[in-house]
């Protein structure tokens, strides 16, 4: 287990823990925990809400799932064995893009949201041949879009959790999916981001790439901000949920991303001397925030 993985997701007695095949997969007790923290804004009450919680749980679980599958399984293609871990707010794909030419590494970055876009189309299939107009609705939806379902199969409604069921489906493997591109560290955008622009601008590409991952990320925690206190959008179809979650959670990436250029900065300019690169502090030691001497502290 690696530094990383031990600081994100320390081992528990209520890890559930199984295999694909044999890739490894473990489960932390918080990944169930900050989902259903997420799916309590479902509607209902009494059963009817705990039935939206638990389809919510459940397909949160196989679509993060998938998309870290799509990385390992990219990773395996080019030689590398990985493991999938799932805890708060996150997978991880440990292993999979410990590989040496930037090009593949890239493409492992991509393999996750690739698995995710194709879990869903194939759910958009299925839903489309038995409910075509309803497919628009749904998909209308996820982009603030209003579609009126016409055609003879107005009147074959969906049932209230099949909807529900393909809506989360879409929003999780689509709109989020999409999000994950963008080029904000730790997102597999931002991941590609980086690689890009080290192969131009050499030792100044990461901080380069941790500019432009702040200035997104604090440009759409603006964005989201609008739209909760609007109610709409500023730009015209680009909604971003109309949640404070989409505020806190580009927020708190770009404060992040803004922690990490001050540690680059205080690194100085001979940070990658030996061919390492500056870590954060959980990443050198998972029991840094017992230590007073840390730059992070300053």
């Amino acid at each position: 287990m690696n530094t990383l993985e031990e600081s994100i997701a320390p081992p528990t007695r209520f890890d559930v823990c199984f295999r694909l095949g044999d890739i490894p997969v473990r489960i932390h007790p918080f990944f169930w925990l900050t989902t259903a923290l997420l799916g309590l804004h479902n509607r209902g009450s009494g059963v009817d809400q705990m039935i939206h919680l638990l389809i919510w749980v459940a397909i949160v679980f196989v679509s993060i799932l998938v998309h870290e599958l799509g990385h390992v399984l990219m990773g395996r293609w080019f030689g590398v064995r990985g493991h999938i871990v799932l805890t708060g707010f996150c997978g991880l794909a440990i292993g999979s893009a410990d590989l040496r030419r930037r090009w593949q590494r890239n493409l492992v970055s991509l393999a996750g949201p690739a698995a995710g876009f194709l879990l869903a189309a194939l759910a958009i299939g299925v839903f489309w041949l038995i409910y075509p107009s309803w497919t628009l609705a749904i998909l209308g939806l996820l982009f603030g879009i209003i579609v009126i379902p016409s055609g003879p199969d107005i009147f074959n409604v969906p049932p209230e959790y099949v909807f529900s069921s393909m809506f989360y489906l879409m929003w999780i493997n689509i709109f989020w999916g999409l999000v994950n591109l963008l080029p904000i560290w730790p997102l597999d955008g931002g991941q590609i981001s980086r690689e890009t622009c080290e192969h131009y601008r050499g030792r100044d590409g990461l901080r380069l790439a941790l500019i432009i991952s702040l200035a997104v990320a604090a440009g759409l925690a603006l964005l989201a901000l609008f739209e909760v206190i609007t109610k709409k959008p500023l730009i015209p179809f680009l909604s971003l949920g109309d949640s404070l979650f989409s505020v806190l959670f580009f927020a708190l990436l770009a404060l992040a991303n803004g922690q990490l250029l001050y540690f680059l900065k205080r690194a100085g300019p001979d940070w990658d001397e030996g061919g390492s690169e500056p870590r954060a502090p959980w990443e050198q030691d998972p029991d840094w925030w017992k230590h007073g001497d840390d730059p992070w502290r300053d």
